[in-house]
């Protein structure tokens, strides 16, 4: 069972104990947890300009940008803990022009192993700091599954890595607006 304190493991260990690249950002929200749990969960990432023109540089679906609408883009919901956490995860070739995503299911993610391809996970992890603040981070994990994919991949995250960071933060950004409403 996933112990949930604080220095303990999170889902996201389930999914990927080991990784080759990562990146974390959070923040404090003046709102109970549940009612920043949910507002994780529908946070609409379209109402953020910077977040539609990265998007739209990388040819993805236009319109509303929610965690559950993500699976028309390869992104799973992996698994969801007591309104506490959620994991996300997508595989493929991340530095191809295509993406190269697998359409996989939850429940695949974990035995994946075919060379040449990356994991993607990632997760919002809600702590509670009193009644009503929480704490809210997101982290990101990459495994490649090869080294050629780990060499590959290394190129790429050197220069996207900036750019998820932005996303991830004004997602954050964006919760924390909706939730303090």
């Amino acid at each position: 069972m996933t112990q949930r304190v604080k220095g303990g493991t999170v889902l996201l260990d389930e999914f990927l104990p080991s990784y080759h690249f990562s990146e974390r950002h959070g923040l404090e929200i003046d709102a109970p947890p549940d009612k920043v749990f949910e507002t994780v969960m529908r946070c609409d990432l379209s109402e953020s300009h910077l977040v539609r023109w990265l998007f739209r540089l990388r040819n993805l679906p236009r319109g509303a940008i929610k965690l559950e609408g993500q699976e028309r883009i390869g992104f799973r919901i992996l698994k969801v803990w007591q309104d506490r956490e959620v994991v996300i995860g997508l595989v493929g070739r991340f530095w191809t022009l295509s993406g190269g995503i697998v359409p996989i299911r939850a429940d695949e993610f974990e035995r994946f192993d075919a060379a040449g391809y990356a994991k993607a996970a990632f997760n919002f992890l809600l702590e509670p700091l009193d009644l009503e603040r929480t704490a809210l981070t997101t982290e990101t994990r990459i495994w490649c599954t090869c080294p050629w994919s780990k060499r590959s991949f290394g190129f790429y995250w050197a220069m996207i890595r900036p750019w998820s960071g932005l996303i991830r933060r004004e997602w954050l950004r964006l919760v924390r607006r909706n939730a303090e409403r």
